[in-house]
């Protein structure tokens, strides 16, 4: 559960558009390298909601973070769920995960190779959680995802 919670803390900087924080543009993703060592994408969904998704490095690296949010949302307060995820079809999985507020979700991954490789080189990443409507599910797009992930890896060794 530690985990979980330092994943809330780390999830919570993924998806701020803080302004202090040195920013880069890489295709869709923002990327950030001082402070959360962490990328994010941001659109309007077509019910005019806001969507994101995160991810970025914890524990000196060795995991990874994946954040998602949308304002339509409604979690409950420390709700715990099961999360199905799949990039194209080289890689799988279905992990824990948690509210981490009313409108977003975090799980924690080992940072394997299998994970960041099918990443880099996939296009899509499908998210559900299980057990919640289609609502609750999601297919984000890996464009440029190599680039930013390569963006990322000065500062994975110093992520907190």
């Amino acid at each position: 559960m530690r985990g979980i919670l330092t994943a809330f803390a780390s999830a919570a900087l993924l998806l701020s558009a803080g302004a202090a924080q040195a920013q880069t543009k890489i295709g869709v993703w923002t990327v950030s390298t001082d402070k959360g060592c962490g990328m994010y994408q941001e659109w309007k969904t077509e019910s005019k909601d806001t969507a994101k998704v995160g991810l970025g490095y914890m524990n000196k690296g060795k995991d990874l973070v994946l954040a998602f949010s949308d304002s339509s949302w409604k979690f409950k307060e420390n709700e715990e769920f099961a999360v199905s995820l799949a990039v194209d079809k080289s890689w799988k999985g279905k992990v824990g995960g948690g509210a981490m507020d009313k409108t977003s979700a975090v799980v924690l991954l080992p940072a394997s190779s299998d994970a960041i490789n099918a990443l880099m080189n996939g296009s899509e990443l499908y998210m559900e959680i299980d057990g919640k409507s289609d609502d609750y599910a999601y297919t984000y797009s890996l464009d440029d995802t190599r680039k930013a992930i390569a963006a990322l890896e000065s500062c994975r060794s110093q992520a907190e």
